[in-house]
């Protein structure tokens, strides 16, 4: 039975009480006044009629305090219910249906449009808070962000969209004002929260759009900050981007080549061309497949150009699994020899690359054994206990993994120790530099002399000149990879290179 409800039944029953005790009342003082009964007297009468009327003016007030007591009860109830359907229960923010309506409501009417601000909030690298330092404490970052954000941003409402991505609304366009107050969010984030005697520092991403400038409704609104917010991750995190016109531009081409991509992998538009790796005698090792897309309109496009963009959902995943496929079928035209296939960053945060390898092996009747992952720099250091047992599964299946583009980023030779590795690829940019730059010289020795006391290979990349390979050879590379040995080409192609003599290739050191 609900609050209403309780009290209209309890009060209907001191209700009918009180109206009886008038009627008694009104009876008694009628018999008193007319003197009606011989045996009554009027005195009696009278007294039953003021005791009456008293009992009934008690039985108002009992009445009016319990529906008071009981509507106060009611009150609480529903600001209980009201705070646990509009706060989150964990951080304190707004829900997201709450936040979305008071969104709605601070840009106004198509008549009374108001000036409004809205930051999106996401916090950088959370899964590996969490995985580092437990949920408890990612649990009290995203508390600790709400709390700091509602003291920052005063005025503002501050609301929890999901996971770790909050929005505030702040009831403004000034955007000065605005930026100053998110760079204070931004400094206090870096100082870190305390946890267990230790100062964890954090870092948050900000997109910002204004309304009506960017936006004059809610889904608009929120679409352009969300392009702002991802602009602030893409741009290094930890961060603040203000909504213009151009990323809006980026996105249609971004759409447009995702949809043309996905249709290119069921109508044959993408190719697999092959590279030669070679060994210190000019010998064929292997070869490293690279995706070619060949548009039907604008011709042969970059992997530079359409990757990037297929990171950004799973179409990576699907290109991935074409690659693959397209390898094990050409396998067979390279007998002896391993092709190295390139997996992206964003297909080892998940477990379907693992169980794609092994289903696509187990479709083809391939062995593991012919293949060698490739995996970038930037991967590796940003690598989560997730992916690197996903690289040790992927080992255990028989892939051989190798580092690609060592040296560009900041993976440094201690990275070397605890990653599932069986050589390494040295960016062309150090090659290149050999015959005259110390620097790089010492930087391949070196590299190679603890790739020899690892038993790992070391392989070259970019070598375009006798000199360079010659040099390689000298610096300790087991391997070697560049324009001078042939360029990436279909597999037909190819073999026709692995025909010619490697005689000109067979430099000493």
């Amino acid at each position: 039975m609900s609050i209403l409800a309780t009290i209209r039944d309890h009060s209907g029953r001191i209700y009918r009480g009180i109206q009886l005790l008038l009627l008694i009342s009104i009876g008694a003082a009628v018999l008193g006044a007319f003197d009606i009964s011989q045996n009554l007297p009027s005195g009696v009468s009278f007294t039953v009629s003021i005791l009456a009327t008293g009992l009934a003016l008690l039985s108002l007030m009992y009445m009016r305090s319990s529906i008071v007591h009981r509507l106060q009860s009611a009150a609480a109830a529903e600001a209980e219910k009201h705070h646990f359907l509009t706060r989150d229960a964990m951080t304190g923010a707004m829900t997201r249906r709450y936040f979305l309506e008071a969104l709605s409501g601070s840009l106004g009417s198509m008549r009374d449009r108001r000036d409004a601000t809205l930051l999106l909030i996401d916090v950088d690298h959370f899964k590996q808070l969490n995985d580092t330092f437990g949920h408890q404490f990612g649990d009290l970052a995203l508390a600790y962000l709400v709390k700091t954000s509602e003291r920052v941003f005063a005025g503002g409402l501050v609301g929890r969209l999901g996971g770790d991505e909050f929005g505030v609304i702040i009831p403004h366009c000034d955007l000065a004002a605005i930026n100053k107050d998110v760079r204070q969010l931004l400094d206090v984030m870096r100082a870190g929260k305390s946890h267990e005697g230790k100062t964890i520092p954090l870092s948050v991403s900000i997109g910002v759009a204004l309304a009506p400038t960017h936006a004059s409704n809610t889904t608009e609104l929120i679409l352009v900050a969300d392009l702002a917010l991802y602009e602030s991750k893409a741009a290094g995190r930890g961060r603040v981007t203000v909504f213009d016109e151009e990323m809006l531009s980026d996105k249609r081409y971004r759409r447009l080549i995702e949809r043309e991509l996905r249709a290119a992998v069921y109508l044959g538009e993408l190719e697999l061309h092959y590279q030669p790796i070679v060994n210190p005698d000019g010998s064929a090792y292997g070869f490293e497949g690279l995706i070619r897309w060949r548009h039907r309109v604008r011709g042969l496009i970059s992997p530079a150009e359409f990757i990037p963009i297929a990171e950004r959902s799973t179409l990576i995943d699907m290109l991935g699994e074409w690659v693959f496929k397209r390898a094990c079928a050409d396998i067979g035209h390279f007998p002896g020899r391993r092709i190295s296939i390139n997996v992206s960053g964003e297909q080892l945060k998940r477990d379907e690359i693992v169980t794609m390898c092994d289903r696509v092996l187990k479709e083809t009747g391939r062995s593991a054994a012919q293949f060698v992952i490739e995996i970038t720099e930037t991967a590796a250091t940003a690598a989560t206990p997730e992916v690197l047992r996903r690289l040790e599964t992927l080992r255990g299946l028989g892939f051989h993994i190798a580092l690609d583009d060592f040296g560009t980023g900041h993976c440094g030779f201690n990275y070397l120790k605890t990653l599932p590795i069986d050589s390494i690829k040295i960016d062309r940019s150090y090659i290149r530099s050999l015959a005259h730059d110390q620097v790089a010289q010492v930087f391949v020795s070196a590299l190679a002399q603890i790739a020899r006391i690892q038993d790992l290979t070391i392989v070259a990349e970019g070598v375009e000149t006798q000199e360079e390979f010659a040099l390689a050879k000298a610096a300790g590379c087991n391997r070697f990879q560049g324009y001078f040995f042939g360029r990436p080409a279909p597999r037909d192609k190819v073999a026709s290179l692995r025909a010619v003599p490697a005689e000109p290739l067979a430099l000493s050191a």
